[in-house]
């Protein structure tokens, strides 16, 4: 063999290693999509229209700076006052959308679907169509997602696939959640302690939420790996509230150190996992994960530690447990 085909067999066999190299770095590349439930605010009559206005644009600034795609998913109850609509709370919704980010159905009021009949809740899904529709319209948008209240999908099989059925004939993608946290405790904890105005405190909670939603998530990837195989594209849910207008950009930084990228609903769902059979018929709202796992009969030593909040925390947000 002459020296020209020595350098052509050699320049093959590196090709095809940094091929197998390659494919086997994005097959392990850690993804997640940012989901953020009951806009346009949490706790909104704690603010007046101008903190509103800067704690969403101050969220939203964060999420834009790390190039993180973002999906919103709104209860409309809340743009309104004695049944009126606010124009300052709707266009809260249009900061959403003027920074690029979706909308997605939340239902109007928050229903718990395991708690009321399935025409109530559908009832409550189509309240929240028009004005939104219209809205998302202007930007030549649509509403493609829904995310059930409370991680409630239905407590029974019948009711579950029911509304199963009616998202699909209504063209509605059920937006799940992998990691799920206990966020929302820490967001009340927060606010209690602005209120207060002890700034000490108020860091102590932000420190210990990013404390906590890291080790959630490795949790989580450990869930996946064992259920799996390897960590799913994951979907993270947290709400819209004062702790994440001041804590977004850490926590998303914190996802960067743990060697993720942001992909928006569309590119995690794409992760053939998220087929997986779901038969869980219970009254809590879980991580699908779970869902997944409590389906394939995994018992409770599947499921040691969880990382749970703290009890200064949920003293401070007035809660018993998580």
């Amino acid at each position: 063999m002459d020296i020209t085909s020595i350098k052509i067999e050699m320049n093959l066999k590196l090709l095809i290693l940094l091929l197998i190299l390659s494919t086997g770095l994005y097959a392990q590349q850690k993804m997640v999509a940012i989901t953020i439930d009951d806009l346009p605010f949490v706790r909104m009559n704690l603010f007046n229209d101008k903190e509103l206005i800067q704690k969403t644009d101050k969220l939203l600034t964060a999420i834009k700076s790390q190039n993180a795609p973002a999906t919103g998913f709104v209860n409309l109850s809340k743009v309104y006052k004695s049944g009126e609509l606010d124009s300052v709370r709707f266009n809260l919704l249009r900061q959403w959308i003027d920074k690029g980010f979706d909308l997605g159905n939340h239902t109007f009021s928050h229903p718990d679907y395991n708690y009321v009949s399935y025409n109530y809740f559908i009832s409550d899904i189509e309240k929240n169509e028009p004005l939104l529709n219209s809205l998302l319209a202007e930007y030549h948008k649509s509403m493609t997602y829904f995310r059930h209240p409370y991680l409630h999908r239905g407590n029974n099989k019948a009711k579950a696939d029911s509304l199963a059925a009616y998202l699909l004939n209504r063209n509605y993608i059920e937006a799940p959640v992998t990691l799920d946290n206990a966020e929302w405790i820490f967001a009340a904890a927060y606010d209690s302690v602005l209120k207060t105005s002890d700034l000490k405190m108020a860091d102590m909670v932000g420190s210990e939420y990013l404390i906590y939603m890291e080790s959630k998530v490795k949790y989580y990837e450990g869930q996946s790996d064992k259920l799996f195989g390897r960590n799913i594209r994951q979907i993270l849910l947290v709400h819209a509230n004062s702790l994440n207008s001041d804590y977004m950009g850490k926590l998303l930084q914190m996802f960067v150190k743990n060697g993720y990228t942001f992909v928006n609903l569309e590119t995690a769902l794409k992760d053939e996992l998220y087929k997986t059979e779901d038969h869980f018929y219970k009254n809590g709202g879980i991580s699908w994960l779970d869902r997944w796992a409590i389906t394939q009969g995994k018992n409770k030593d599947f499921f040691q530690g969880e990382p749970v909040c703290p009890e200064s925390i949920m003293k401070l947000a007035k809660v018993d447990s998580e």
